[in-house]
């Protein structure tokens, strides 16, 4: 007996002393250049802890390879069909748009039976998303809500992204060290959103000359029509 408890408490030190070197590991990956040699460097993630009841949250920094107003078209094009390809989504549609708040739906890939409500509020001029889900209840959470902020760092984009979310089991989710917690399905994500902005980027870029080209035009017919004035 005094053997499998002292096996177990073993057992379950080496899980927190993992744990405990998985954050630090994490956290200070990310250099304040954003990019280092060239390369993106990983999240960098810390696990937020709220007083008791309150749930869970996080704070996340990375950076992704596109200036940042590339990367801000890429992160507001909420009619797209490319999220589809992040292997932790099975499915996303565009809801509608009311000012600057935009509703869409996702369903993921761990429970697709579930479905998620999510308002966005686009905040253009501050370049900053917060984020909301309207539907805790039928996706099984209390509570889940976000902002994100971007930062633009030469020719990278550095994101700062935080949120708070409540469901059963919330606090060991957040703690698990390995693939399936917290960190893996974050940095999953990341590492899906550095790539495909890069992917999509020339994409954008083709879509901001021919806006800018249209805009000259425009601005040339109407130098024309003020100084020549239909009679």
């Amino acid at each position: 007996m005094k053997f499998a408890v002292l096996t177990t408490l073993r057992l379950f030190l080496s899980v927190v002393s993992i744990g405990l070197l998985a954050s630090i590991a994490t956290v200070n990956t990310v250099d304040a250049s954003c990019a280092v040699d060239g390369e993106i460097e990983p999240a960098k993630i810390e696990r937020v802890r709220m007083p008791a009841g309150e749930g869970e949250g996080y704070r996340m920094r990375y950076c992704v390879p596109v200036p940042l107003e590339i990367y801000w078209q890429f992160k507001t094009d909420f009619r797209n069909d490319f999220l589809i390809d992040n292997p932790h989504i099975k499915s996303h549609q565009f809801i509608r748009r009311q000012g600057n708040a935009v509703l869409t739906e996702n369903r993921y890939t761990h429970n697709s039976k579930r479905l998620f409500r999510w308002q966005t509020t686009v905040f253009a001029r501050e370049y900053r998303l917060t984020f909301e889900l309207l539907n805790p209840e039928e996706a099984g959470q209390k509570f889940h809500h976000g902002s994100i902020h971007l930062e633009a760092r030469g020719r990278n984009t550095l994101i700062y992204q935080e949120a708070r979310f409540q469901f059963s089991g919330a606090a060991f989710w957040a703690f698990y060290p390995w693939r399936g917690g917290m960190r893996s399905f974050l940095s999953s994500f990341v590492e899906w959103e550095q790539q495909a902005a890069q992917n999509w980027q020339a994409g954008y870029e083709e879509n901001r000359l021919l806006e800018a080209r249209e805009q000259d035009r425009m601005r040339r017919v109407f130098s024309i029509s003020t100084r020549y004035p239909e009679r």
